[in-house]
């Protein structure tokens, strides 16, 4: 047996081999903060494990995944299989495969990732699955600290899908609150709940026979109640990650959209919505408002849910009333509206009506439906549309105005600045159509009407069995004055209507009660394309409107003229020349 003495001297023989070490190493050049700090050589070979972890799961689902589809007659994937198959890999109980309708989910358990496979068998990166120790508790983060949601670092967290229905439950309480999105959550997950069973919170999908588990109340029925109004902040950008709400199912009679109203102190950022959102009889968006949404701010959201609804639908705001101002925002999914006759409606990628600031945004997603129908904006007031392109297809099913950027113009002052319209546009419609704005015409002839398009193009066809045009399908009257502004523009698609503009349809001339004063500068098109620039009417002022053939249009000439237009006009976006291609914006 050992004395005392000897542990003791055993002790301090070991402190001090530790301090030579360390000696040592600082002799050599190496300081205690590069072997202890975050990115020293201890938390190096920590991240460097990690990785080394991370890439040998991702492996194992690639082989599962492989050894599934391989399994599959068909080549697809099974959820029964593809967990067979990760047990064969990894031994029973140590993965978790789910179907979550598009894709699966395999967590790990003992690491607490997870990573996504599509139909296709594609494997997503790594994720990790954080459990919220507070489900339903937003005022306390994730670590346990205390929350008051009035700045962006004390922000109000959302975890997991209780943290949502919390919100909803109790909207008033949050109303001019900040806060934020800390995690993708997946409607259809299991791991976006802290319990997907749990039963305590009752009916919320009106359906108080299929069980009432929380996951079922969320993805059936009349699904996911809307946040009723909020006037606050909210971010979907936490620790520098963006992240999304996807598979959202909301079905209801009334206005339907994540959130319903705001005003000019909301703000909606960084947030990306994915799933299906109906309305049986009113408006339907992302962030959808009933003659609410006044002067709210969107920037960088993003829309991949079909969207469905009455008199107003907008891939990210319905009725976006009092100067809204959108920026950054895209539309992936198809924006349908029913029939219905409602003058102060339409259907569109960004905004279905409104006025405001349409900036930097972009549609790829079809549009359509029996009523008024844009790639930007369905129906505009007074509004500014800038550097925004769409690449949807837009058709207006009957007596309906389709337009690539803009449906219908309605109110007072648009200005539509560097658009673009790449897709097609009308095909079945009776309806008028246009590259760029569908249909230009006051509703009273007691006010006064202002339409600028300005260095704009249109590459998309443009079909309908009425009047069509490049730019513009019609401009009517119903107004005391009318006044358009075509300047530096060019359109190359096919027109293919009854009566074909190369740049407008039809341009109503004044009568008694409008004064129409029109003005096309600069503007041309494609040879081709139509037989004249205007099929119907005359413009008051033209200044070279000419037609070429496609060799020119996609020349170095051609490009340098149209910048050669842009003259002192700030804010126009310059024009480059790729190869074999008409001239776009750098």
């Amino acid at each position: 047996m050992r004395t005392k003495e000897q542990k003791r001297n055993k002790g301090i023989t070991l402190i001090a081999l530790i301090i030579t070490i360390i000696i040592i190493l600082i002799l050599a050049g190496i300081t205690i903060s590069a072997i202890t700090g975050d990115n020293g050589i201890i938390g190096n070979a920590g991240k460097a494990k990690e990785e080394s972890e991370i890439a040998n799961e991702k492996e194992i689902v690639e082989k599962a995944v492989l050894q599934a589809m391989g399994n599959n007659k068909y080549g697809n994937i099974e959820e029964n299989e593809l967990q067979a198959q990760l047990d064969k890999e990894t031994g029973e109980g140590k993965t978790d495969a789910t179907d979550i309708e598009n894709e699966f989910e395999v967590l790990f358990i003992d690491t607490n990732r997870y990573y996504t496979v599509d139909k296709d068998g594609n494997v997503g990166e790594v994720q990790e699955y954080i459990e919220d120790k507070y489900p339903g508790d937003i005022t306390v983060g994730k670590d346990g600290e205390t929350l008051d949601g009035q700045t962006e670092k004390t922000a109000y967290q959302i975890w997991c899908i209780e943290d949502l229905v919390e919100w909803t439950q109790n909207y008033s309480k949050y109303a001019s609150s900040c806060i934020k999105l800390c995690t993708t959550l997946n409607f259809k997950s299991k791991l976006s709940y802290a319990d997907s069973e749990r039963r305590d919170y009752g009916d919320l999908n009106g359906n108080d026979n299929d069980g009432n588990t929380l996951m079922n109340e969320m993805t059936t029925g009349t699904g996911f109640r809307p946040i009723l109004y909020f006037y606050g902040t909210l971010d979907g950008k936490f620790n520098n990650e963006y992240h999304e709400i996807k598979n959202i199912y909301i079905n209801k009679e009334g206005t339907a959209g994540f959130i319903i109203a705001g005003n000019s102190s909301t703000v909606i950022k960084n947030l990306s919505i994915s799933g299906e959102i109906c309305s049986t009889n009113r408006a339907a968006g992302i962030i959808s408002g009933d003659n609410v949404s006044r002067g709210m701010t969107i920037i960088n959201c993003k829309n991949y849910a079909n969207i469905k609804g009455k008199i107003m639908v907008g891939g990210i705001c319905a009725w976006a009333n009092n100067n809204v101002s959108v920026q950054d925002c895209e539309n992936y999914g198809k924006i349908y509206i029913e029939s219905v006759d409602y003058q102060y409606g339409g259907a569109g990628g960004i905004i279905a009506y409104g006025s405001g600031t349409i900036q930097d945004c972009y549609n790829a997603g079809e549009i359509y439906g029996n009523y008024i129908c844009g790639g930007i904006v369905g129906t505009g007031e007074s509004i500014e549309i800038k550097n925004c392109s769409n690449t949807g297809r837009i058709h207006s099913i009957g007596n309906y105005t389709s337009g690539g950027i803009l449906g219908k113009h309605r109110g007072e002052t648009i200005n539509i600045i560097n658009c673009v319209n790449e897709a097609i546009i009308g095909e079945e419609s009776i309806g008028y159509a246009g590259g760029i704005v569908g249909e230009y015409i006051g509703v009273s002839y007691t006010t006064d009407r202002i339409l600028n398009i300005y260095n704009c193009y249109n590459t998309g066809n443009i079909v309908s069995q009425n009047y069509c045009g490049g730019i513009l399908g019609v401009q009517g009257l119903v107004s005391l004055s009318i006044n358009l502004n075509i300047e530096n523009c060019y359109s190359v698609g096919q027109i293919q209507g009854k009566y074909n503009g190369g740049i407008i349809g039809k341009l109503t001339g004044s009568d008694s009660r409008t004064t129409v004063t029109s003005s096309i500068k600069n503007t041309y098109y494609l040879t081709s394309s139509a037989n004249k620039a205007i099929y119907e009417g005359n413009c008051t002022e033209e200044e070279q409107i000419e037609s070429y053939d496609i060799s020119y249009m996609k020349s170095e000439s051609f490009c340098n003229m149209l910048n050669n237009n842009i003259g002192e006009n700030t804010g126009w976006k310059n024009w480059i020349l790729e190869e074999d291609s008409y001239p776009s914006f750098g």
